[in-house]
C-alpha cells in the first residue's frame, strides 16, 4: 500500500502520456481495448487508494482513543459508528472484487489487508476477513 502511495504521482505522469500518445490510435480494435484496460487498472487504482486511506484513518483513531501507549492518558474520542464504517468498508471491497476480477490480487493485497489491520482493533465480520489471519 505505502508503495502505492509514493507511486501515485510517477504512475498518473505515465497515464498522461500515454493518454496523449494514444489519442491517434483510438479507432483501432486492439489499442482501444487495451487503452480501456489501462483505464480500468487506473480506476482500480483510485478506488483501492481511496478505501484504503479510510480504512488507515480508522484505524489511527482506534490507536490515539486508547491513549499514550495504550495506558488511557491523553486518549481522544473513540468513533462511535465504527461499525458502520466497516461495514461500509467491507461493502466496497467486496463491490470491488466483484467488478473488477482480474486485479483481484491487488485489490487484496490493498483493501483487504487494510480490513483486516482495522479488524486487529475493532471485531467486524467481512467476506475473506479469515484468509489474513489476524
Amino acid at each position: 500500500y505505502l508503495n502505492l502511495v509514493y507511486n501515485v504521482p510517477f504512475w498518473e505522469v505515465e497515464y498522461e502520456k500515454l493518454s496523449s500518445i494514444v489519442q491517434p490510435y483510438l479507432h483501432e480494435a486492439e489499442v482501444g481495448k487495451k487503452f480501456s484496460e489501462v483505464q480500468e487498472l487506473m480506476d482500480v487504482m483510485y478506488a483501492c487508494e481511496d478505501v484504503r486511506d479510510h480504512l488507515n484513518e480508522l484505524a489511527e483513531l482506534c490507536t490515539r482513543a486508547s491513549g499514550f501507549m495504550g495506558t488511557g492518558y491523553a486518549a481522544e474520542d473513540k468513533v462511535d459508528n465504527l461499525d458502520e464504517h466497516a461495514k461500509l468498508c467491507a461493502e466496497a471491497y467486496e463491490a470491488l472484487l466483484a467488478k473488477h476480477p482480474d486485479f483481484k490480487p491487488k485489490i487484496e493485497q490493498t483493501v483487504g489487508h487494510g480490513l483486516a489491520i482495522l479488524r486487529q482493533k475493532h471485531k467486524f465480520k467481512f467476506g475473506s476477513m479469515h484468509r489474513y489471519f489476524f
